[in-house]
């Protein structure tokens, strides 16, 4: 084994497609500025077809940017039965045939997980494809250098042939990149049989979302799929605005473009067409407001939903309302529409009102139909929404009748929806506690557990287990910093505290979370022009994670639940594990330092 002349040899190889993949980019921009300028004078049903070559083209151009900077992470020499000489196959995010390059959704793609030796690997026509694996090199390219390479062959372990100085720390929201470090049974769940929804579960730090979202990718690039999925009707749920924006610049790096990216709230807004404004719940986070949102929640599973009145949506909720309120309830919803607000049951309801009266979710949309004389007619008509695929994050803070919304929309024909989720971390009231509860029924064989977890230092994960808390220390992490207890008695003391431990550490993200969001009105002015700091509630950090977490406000009561003469056991026996959720929630946060500040250490209410 010569290190040197693999290593030239995959620089050449590297450089070559570099050269390509421009060559490639230059062709397609060119077309790009011709295409755009015939667009203007052309007419009807060309320039329908016109532009949608103008988009195939415009994503393409994004394709090779990606694949500029790193056009494979694999090689492999296989030798087909019934070849004489062995083929090299490159692997990557995409395809580039110009050198050899695959895209890793492709079937042979699952060659890059096995021994050199005896391989299969089945086509896309059924036929079973075997050869022997010669050679395989691994690789990370960044800005088309090779920062890291690997082989190994028949009579030679896997060697080190070259490893550039890196840093692997991420800096802001970004999921880690596992295309090229997948685990061979990861690709298994990711290459899963299409129909039929699927469940991705694990603690906080398994790269849950991560699978998922490369099993969306799978699907909507794989060529056998593509009678079944497409971008256009492929819908990721996401709980927030932030989380909206995270998936939006992250899903074009995995090829998914033109995809539907939305909140519950957004989705039954534009359906509903009202122009609102949306909180998640009404009335305030105090315990009254627990109640009140408890007897929303009564109302929308004892009341009878009728499929008129709801274009009047206050005066329909309130007199669906009613029965369930008392005064002092009707008195907080009077305020809910003098301030225009709907909350999550609120939308809910209104949803359910909706499917009634027309059988399905949609509205009213606007279509170009083609004139036998070859013009182009503009009409409106009720479309019914038919995603092929659905993917709902953090699903255990879904309400279930939220979830059997989502799910009656999905085809008929893939019923394909990916639940991305760990029940042990749910932040939210009346929330789906089993699949039962919404009539979903997942065979075993479609529910990926998962138990690694990637994010956490070892000292992170002991701490949160001193807690209480069940957690599975896995062999080779890193050991880390000790978690540390800082007394702050107000928020000008903690901003202090945080100046100093991040004096040293200029190049991390980091994040400042409390429970509750009005604490952080000073930390939000003290951070505002720093973008590597991320001031948030517990509740709103869930899905992210930062290099330094601060958990900021912490006293002895602040997840010690005060229950109130009259409040209803199953609320109480809700809202206790919330707040273990929520606590557990922000601890796992953090992927190397773990801060806690406040008047006090962290106690859990015990019963």
């Amino acid at each position: 084994m010569d290190k040197t002349n693999i290593l030239q040899e995959s620089k050449t190889a590297v450089a070559r497609a570099g050269s390509l993949i421009q060559e490639a980019m230059t062709a397609v921009d060119s077309w790009l500025a011709t295409a755009l300028a015939r667009r203007s004078r052309s007419y009807g049903a060309d320039r329908i077809v016109g532009g949608q070559l103008i988009e195939f083209n415009q994503a393409r151009l994004e394709e090779l940017g990606y694949l500029k900077d790193s056009p494979f992470f694999v090689r492999c020499d296989i030798l087909m039965d019934g070849k004489e000489l062995p083929d090299s196959l490159y692997f990557g995010k995409f395809g580039f045939s110009e050198a050899e390059i695959y895209s890793w959704v492709v079937p042979a793609s699952s060659i890059r997980f096995e021994a050199p030796g005896p391989v299969s690997y089945v086509r896309p026509d059924g036929v079973i494809q075997e050869g022997r694996l010669l050679r395989k090199d691994q690789y990370m390219i960044a800005q088309g250098e090779i920062k890291f390479l690997a082989t190994e062959s028949i009579g030679f372990p896997r060697t080190l042939v070259y490893q550039d100085q890196f840093s692997n720390r991420k800096t802001g929201f970004v999921l880690p990149e596992i295309v090229a470090q997948m685990e061979k049974a990861q690709d298994q769940v990711i290459r899963a049989y299409h129909i039929g929804p699927m469940l991705i579960s694990g603690p906080a730090g398994s790269g849950k979302t991560t699978l998922a979202l490369h099993r969306v990718a799978y699907l909507l690039q794989s060529p056998d799929l593509a009678a079944d999925f497409s971008s256009e009707t492929t819908l990721v749920m996401v709980q927030d605005n932030g989380t909206k924006e995270y998936f939006s610049a992250l899903l074009p790096g995995l090829g998914i473009n033109n995809v539907a990216i939305s909140t519950f709230s957004d989705w039954a807004l534009a359906i509903l067409n009202l122009q609102v404004n949306y909180a998640i719940r009404g009335g305030d986070d105090s315990q009254f407001g627990d109640v009140y949102e408890y007897a929303k929640l009564a109302a929308l599973r004892g009341g009878e939903v009728r499929g008129e009145g709801h274009d009047k949506p206050f005066e329909f909720l309130a007199n669906f309302y009613k029965p369930y309120f008392s005064s002092a309830q009707q008195d907080i919803f009077s305020q809910q529409i003098k301030d225009n607000i709907l909350d999550k049951v609120d939308l809910t309801i209104l949803l359910q009102a909706c499917l009634q009266k027309n059988g399905s979710l949609g509205g009213q949309r606007q279509f170009y139909e083609e004139l036998p004389d070859g013009s182009v007619k503009k009409r409106i008509a009720f479309i019914s929404l038919n995603y092929s695929l659905a993917i709902i994050d953090e699903f255990q803070n879904y309400l279930p009748e939220q979830l059997r919304l989502i799910k009656s929309s999905v085809s008929g024909t893939t019923e394909s929806v990916v639940y991305v989720g760990d029940m042990a971390q749910q932040v939210q009231l009346g929330t789906i506690q089993n699949f039962a509860d919404m009539g979903e029924v997942i065979n075993t064989e479609r529910q990926v557990i998962l138990q690694k977890v990637y994010r956490n230092t070892r000292r992170i994960l002991e701490y949160i287990g001193i807690l209480g808390y069940r957690v599975d220390i896995p062999d080779g992490i890193k050991e880390g910093a000790p978690v540390i207890e800082h007394l702050a008695m107000d928020a000008p003391a903690e901003i202090s505290i945080i100046k100093g431990v991040m004096e040293d550490k200029s190049d991390v993200s980091v994040g400042i979370l409390a429970k509750d969001r009005d604490w952080l009105a000073a930390h939000r002015q003290a951070f505002e022009n720093d973008k590597n700091i991320h001031v948030m509630s517990m509740a709103e950090a869930q899905g992210v994670e930062f290099d330094v977490v601060f958990l900021v406000g912490i006293n002895e009561k602040s997840f010690v639940l005060e229950v109130k003469t009259g409040t209803p056991l199953q609320l109480t026996q809700e809202k206790r594990k919330i707040n273990r959720d929520l606590l557990y929630v922000a601890l796992t946060r953090a992927i190397s330092e773990l801060h806690i500040l406040g008047e006090s250490g962290i106690k859990l209410s015990q019963d």
